[in-house]
């Protein structure tokens, strides 16, 4: 797969924390809000004991902030891929172009905005604005094999003709049928509506009215946004959005997204048991009060309109979906004499630090690297990580990984040995990557973190002569490949 980027905001987001001003919430106790701090203390405890991977929990109630607790090595001034929660803001911006005059509305033909290309299907011609946001275009299209069509798409060189040929399995309006590249249409739409990229449009319209910290947002090689994925903010940002739509749409007094559009996110499509979906949103046909948008990797924002709450989860592959249980536990088993709160501020300092560990040298040296294993590129097969080839150094006193990928650019991580994490960044958007390692005999065990990017990979790399064998497993999407690399020879 191919990947092109954006850069927008270029400061550094590593040494540059999010701003005091971009916060608009007081903080206060959970106790203060009617919550069990308690009852949060043995719900961050359990996540912790069972390993979730998990990078940031913020719970926003009442308008003030009751739980800020970011799990190390991610970090709270750092921002995160939200993944396909993307494609509920990139619904809110289709919402704002049409509250601007810039689309006419949600019942306008797909085709009106695709003039150049001769359509001979006449299903096609009945597909709506409406039906992309409703994942209800009819295309044969889902989630099945990874999304295998997305994949397709992005293989191919016209983005658009590849979605306007794929077969229907129903009719437009029909029924629900999970499509990314419904999404990457709206994105299309909105830019060719407005002559606005989605991010600047975003930005214009919404981002910098809620004040927005730095956000980056992927592109293809015709400079549009990916409508379906991989826009990256800050967790309070997100938050930002969950509270726009407790408020109706306003912010700070101001309309920023008309009542009316919000209004039509509700219950429109069975998907099964009581799960439901509507404008780009995931509702309980059962709780139509409860508001979802879903991310791979157990990206989450919850909005419950009844209790006045906004939950925001990022993490790196977990099942985000009971958090808001263990939030909803909290306000029921609140008791105004309970005084726990001092306990559940150690306890975030605890999780949101590296703690203090012995370290072992023979972790740190074990069997070690030999200098057969140093200074010497090895060339990797074909790979989903698009490295094309690897290569230890040692630098002083300490270790690094050197990539090369298959798009000609490099990065260069030191390695955290002893099984405690360096962070350094990556290339495309400087977003932290956190890297540590440990010898097991013979064997160098790594943890590749990409933190805001989602992905967790654990390595294991056995060194030959001339060769090594690379075991990778994507414990993010719960995948294991077996690579070899081949000592590259001048």
């Amino acid at each position: 797969m191919k990947y092109y980027y954006i850069f927008f905001c270029i400061f550094s987001i590593i040494t540059k924390g999010y701003g005091q001003k971009n916060i608009p919430w007081k903080v206060s106790s959970p106790e203060e809000q009617g919550m069990s701090s308690l009852t949060l203390i043995n719900g961050i405890q359990k996540l912790k004991q069972d390993n979730t991977n998990i990078h940031s929990l913020l719970v926003i109630r009442n308008d003030h902030i009751v739980l800020d607790a970011c799990f190390y090595p991610f970090q709270k001034n750092y921002v995160h891929d939200i993944a396909s929660v993307t494609k509920s803001i990139t619904s809110l911006l289709i919402g704002i172009a049409i509250d601007k005059g810039f689309i006419k509305n949600e019942d306008e033909q797909v085709i009106t905005y695709f003039p150049e290309y001769t359509v001979k299907n006449d299903t096609l011609k009945n597909i709506r604005i409406k039906h992309l946001l409703n994942m209800a275009s009819g295309w044969q299209c889902s989630w099945n094999d990874r999304e295998k069509e997305l994949q397709q798409m992005q293989e191919n060189p016209d983005w658009v003709e590849f979605m306007f040929a794929l077969s229907f399995s129903s009719e437009p309006g029909e029924k629900f049928s999970y499509c990314s590249g419904n999404f990457y249409l709206l994105a299309e739409i909105l830019q060719r509506a407005t002559k606005m990229k989605c991010h600047e449009f975003a930005r214009k319209y919404l981002f910098d009215l809620l004040q927005f910290s730095n956000t980056y947002w992927e592109e293809n090689d015709i400079g549009v946004n990916f409508g379906w994925g991989d826009f990256i903010a800050s967790p309070y940002d997100l938050a930002k959005i969950g509270c726009l739509l407790l408020n109706d749409g306003k912010w700070n007094g101001k309309q920023i997204i008309s009542n009316e559009w919000l209004k039509k996110i509700k219950p429109l499509y069975y998907i099964h048991g009581t799960e439901s979906y509507g404008y780009g949103w995931w509702l309980d046909s059962e709780n139509p009060d409860e508001i979802q948008a879903l991310g791979r990797g157990g990206q989450r924002l919850f909005i419950l309109r009844e209790k006045n709450l906004v939950i925001a989860v990022t993490g790196g592959g977990l099942n985000s979906g009971d958090i808001d249980n263990l939030v909803l536990e909290s306000i029921k088993s609140y008791h105004k004499d309970e005084t726990h709160n001092a306990e559940l501020k150690n306890l975030i300092k605890t999780i949101e630090s590296p703690g203090i560990k012995s370290i072992d040298r023979k972790s740190i040296d074990g069997n070690g690297f030999s200098a057969s294993m140093l200074n010497k590129t090895f060339h990797l097969e074909k790979n989903d990580l698009e490295w094309n080839t690897i290569r230890f150094e040692k630098r002083n006193k300490e270790y690094y990984l050197v990539l090369d990928f298959t798009d000609g650019s490099k990065e260069q991580h030191p390695i955290g040995m002893g099984n405690k994490y360096k962070i350094s960044k990556e290339h495309v958007f400087g977003l932290p990557i956190a890297i540590k390692s440990f010898w097991d005999k013979n064997k160098l065990i790594m943890d590749y973190n990409r933190l805001c990017k989602i992905n967790l990979y654990k390595f294991s790399f056995v060194f030959y002569e001339n060769s090594v064998d690379f075991d990778f497993q994507d414990l993010t999407n719960k995948r294991n490949v077996l690579l070899k690399g081949i000592a590259v020879t001048k």
